[in-house]
């Protein structure tokens, strides 16, 4: 399948940004207490499951925020992105060893089965369809690996009311917004057994003081016993699923 318009338009605009800004959040096209409140909860929630030292990829790398954290904690980790001056930046920012490639998530240069893990950030907003990209991460597992795969969240009623006025307005997508359960469906016609569905709250930069309350263990005890809470309240999700063992 080749590029959409939508998915070209995306192409363009990370590498200028990999060319013209410095810093991450700029780079992932973040603000940076958006990419801050993001890292936090994906610290969160990668603390709470326990996993040994292995090999993983960071698909949609960017400047390798997350990359780094992983190697940090002892990971091989390779960081892919289709943005060049991105991943020069990320290289030239990060510790020795860690190789960085220049890759399309939908037609991966990787053989079957190479990666423990899977780690896929800030990707599926820019892309028209999520289905060849849950096929490739589920291809470059091992049996029994993982992938983490976040998507912007379509039920969320600020997003609604957002892209309800863009549509009246005439003005063309800007970002693609995922429904749980379609990529839920979507990650097992891939071949991926979903493990969990994590919400994200993440509040806009003029109520950055209010994210601790949507971070609090709390709140997220409430969107996880009540999922609707969660869809209606959280700008995106992340799906933690694995490749199941061979049979």
């Amino acid at each position: 399948m080749r590029d959409s318009s939508f998915e070209q338009r995306w192409r363009r605009r990370f590498a200028q940004r990999g060319a013209q800004l410095d810093d991450d959040a700029g780079i992932a096209g973040w603000t940076p207490t958006g990419l801050a409140g993001r890292v936090r909860q994906f610290r969160t929630l990668w603390s709470m499951s326990a996993r040994a030292p292995g090999r993983w990829l960071d698909i949609g790398c960017g400047a390798g925020t997350y990359t780094r954290l992983l190697h940090a904690e002892g990971h091989q980790v390779a960081g892919l992105d289709y943005s060049a001056p991105s991943l020069h930046k990320a290289r030239a920012r990060s510790a020795a060893g860690i190789p960085w490639l220049a890759a399309n998530i939908r037609q991966l240069p990787l053989a079957d089965g190479v990666a423990d893990g899977v780690l896929c950030f800030g990707v599926m907003q820019a892309l028209a369809r999520p289905d060849e990209a849950l096929a490739e991460m589920h291809r470059v597992l091992k049996p029994g690996g993982e992938v983490w795969v976040d998507a912007l969240n379509a039920r969320c009623l600020p997003t609604a009311w957002r892209e309800y006025r863009r549509q009246r307005a005439g003005a063309p997508p800007h970002l693609r917004y995922d429904h749980p359960d379609e990529f839920l469906e979507a990650a097992r016609v891939a071949g991926l057994e979903p493990l969990h569905l994590h919400w994200l709250p993440l509040l806009p930069a003029r109520l950055a003081p209010l994210q601790g309350v949507a971070e609090w263990p709390g709140t997220r005890r409430v969107m996880e016993k009540i999922p609707t809470v969660g869809a209606r309240l959280s700008h995106s999700f992340i799906l933690r699923a694995r490749r199941p063992l061979e049979r």
